[in-house]
């Protein structure tokens, strides 16, 4: 008796996220199918991936899926002299794009967005760098919602549990920087004290389960920018609103910068109400792109454009409503004892499953 062998299209799995539509069903074939694909493209990238110019950056997405795909498929009008020829093309398929991390957690369609990402990465590999951000590690995600979406909208609870443990493999194979052009250094945190070169990246080795056995990596996924310290002198202190990792202050980026000769560093990390903030003299610049956060805060979504000479600008993403009052955003904090019990917990079971 023979049995039919299942074939995984990822072209048309990747083509019906490109739409705005009710939520995606989904099976184990095709979700694992995608990410042991995503995971061999990840494998030849290295921790400190190099992409050129022109390039678009995103920040924050967090399961914004309408949002996501509005800015996929901005239209690029064609420049051909004959009429005929002169089709919009779609910004998805034509543009290079550096994402900051942070696809899955808080909002309604993680599931959407990871596989939207994932499957174009598969299709344009030299077109996509995706970077690993916090959330994408296992004991954010339990916590902040991605497990539970998959729980709820996968039929079998052991096949959710199958999926979600396979989506952090393959978060574990991501790279956790990307250097554009030479001169824009990106990472989804921040800079860090053990950031002595771009060497230093290069030679965290992958997969890297745990990021916090890596200070580097973990001040890459973690860290923020602050105000503090005395002129002139850098310097990094305990993140205590996240529980983990440091903040660095204005002269530390200016340092960086000039250790690691690049001219700008571009992080994400952080809501902001404008979509972008610039620091420490504009060497530093915060990009999110999920306007309306939460589908309750009151901010707009910016991407970073870097045109072939380097130059940047910003694409401003608006906000879907106006709020009567304005909210600030909670921000993900690394989880207590209590919910690193829970998940042991919860791996154990499905190991004697």
């Amino acid at each position: 008796m023979s049995i039919e062998k299942r074939v995984f299209d990822v072209q048309h799995f990747c083509k019906r996220h490109l739409q705005i539509k009710n939520d995606q069903i989904y099976t184990k074939f095709e979700l694992f199918s995608l990410i042991d694909l995503v995971i061999d493209e990840f494998r030849r990238e290295p921790t400190l991936a190099e992409i050129s110019p022109p390039v678009r950056i995103v920040g924050d997405i967090h399961g914004q899926h309408d949002d996501l795909v509005r800015l996929l498929n901005c239209k690029n009008e064609g420049n051909a002299a004959s009429i005929d020829d002169r089709k919009p093309s779609y910004a998805f398929s034509t543009k290079k794009w550096v994402f900051l991390g942070d696809y899955v957690d808080r909002g309604y369609n993680s599931l959407e967005c990871i596989c939207l990402v994932f499957s174009l990465k598969i299709l344009f590999p030299r077109q996509y760098v995706l970077l690993r951000g916090n959330h994408e590690t296992k004991v954010i995600n339990f916590r902040y919602g991605f497990r539970h979406e998959i729980l709820r909208r996968l039929t079998s609870k052991r096949d959710a549990q199958e999926v979600w443990e396979r989506f952090n493999d393959a978060f574990s194979f991501m790279p956790l920087a990307c250097l554009i052009g030479h001169k824009i250094l990106c990472m989804h945190g921040g800079i860090s004290p053990d950031l002595v070169s771009l060497d230093a990246i290069r030679m965290i080795s992958r997969p890297l389960i745990d990021v916090n056995q890596n200070r580097l990596a973990q001040d890459l996924l973690w860290a923020d920018p602050e105000d503090f310290g005395r002129p002139n002198e850098a310097a990094f202190c305990w993140n205590k609103n996240r529980g983990l990792s440091v903040c660095f202050n204005a002269q530390a980026v200016s340092d960086a910068c000039r250790r690691l000769n690049v001219n700008l560093i571009v992080r994400a990390h952080q809501m902001m109400p404008n979509g972008f903030k610039f620091f420490a003299d504009r060497k530093l610049c915060t990009i999110f792109s999920a306007p309306r956060y939460m589908n309750e805060i009151d901010n707009a979504g910016a991407v970073l454009k870097v045109a072939a000479n380097g130059k940047v600008s910003l694409i401003m993403m608006k906000k879907s409503r106006i709020q009567s009052r304005q909210q600030s955003e909670e921000l993900t904090k690394f989880p207590g004892k209590s919910e690193y019990t829970a998940l042991a917990e919860i791996e154990r079971f499905s190991e004697g499953n």
